[in-house]
């Protein structure tokens, strides 16, 4: 199951997102460098190795895709590690966190809170829909930049004339239009991934955090509230 886990993610994290990114760069290129040149579907038969060649690509661009959303994308994590909406989580998960660390509220950030709590719920044994969480956010989060980045090629696909697709028996020309509207589309879907991925690491921050309060609130020992984190009850 760990094995099952870890190829998910694999190709949901990086391989999806990173085939994405690839056609974007095919897009730019035949933009910039052969615009007259009919895209060749029907001729396209790779090789075996070539397509392990695609595939090392296309994942490697995933690991980058990865890369830059965390950097773009960074302000909606530190959001929901704020946990904006709910004053008494963030002040009950606050204390809690440095309880178990042993350390006075006012010195953890958030981002630290959301970690202790975290791994307190995994080492508890009740980690939840933790994976499933973790699997959609990278996915949602990784192929809404991805996506944008194929909608801006196919816009400047757009503004550079001469677009055709070649198949086995004739050539079809592409118009400015056409290119327009899955320009347009794509860029939606990618708005649409982009507010699935708020929403599952907005669920990924609420499970740590409620999970690790429960367990605490059960737990006879190291409650909140005494005036020694180590004192027992």
């Amino acid at each position: 199951m760990a094995n099952l886990s870890f190829t998910l993610y694999e190709i949901l994290g990086y391989l999806f997102p990173g085939s994405v990114t690839l056609t974007g760069f095919i897009l730019l290129y035949w933009a910039l460098f052969v615009p007259k040149v009919p895209l060749g579907v029907a001729n396209f038969q790779p090789s075996l190795v070539l397509w392990g060649l695609i595939l090392i690509a296309a994942y490697l661009l995933g690991h980058a895709a990865q890369a830059v959303s965390n950097r773009i994308l960074g302000a909606i994590e530190k959001s929901a590690l704020a946990m904006q909406g709910a004053t008494w989580m963030r002040e009950r998960a606050k204390h809690t966190a440095a309880d178990l660390v042993g350390i006075s509220a006012d010195k953890i950030e958030p981002g630290w809170v959301f970690r202790v709590l975290d791994e307190y719920a995994v080492q508890a044994g009740q980690p939840g829909d933790r994976d499933m969480f973790i699997y959609r956010e990278g996915f949602y989060r990784a192929t809404s930049i991805a996506l944008f980045f194929l909608s801006l090629t196919l816009l400047i696909r757009t503004a550079v004339p001469g677009a055709s697709i070649q198949f086995t028996r004739w050539l079809f020309a592409v118009n400015w239009s056409q290119l327009l509207t899955t320009a347009l589309v794509t860029g939606l879907v990618g708005w649409f991934f982009l507010e699935r991925y708020k929403r599952f690491v907005a669920y990924r921050v609420t499970r740590a955090v409620l999970s690790a309060l429960v367990i605490r609130s059960a737990s006879p020992k190291n409650k909140i509230g005494k005036e020694s984190p180590s004192t027992p009850e």
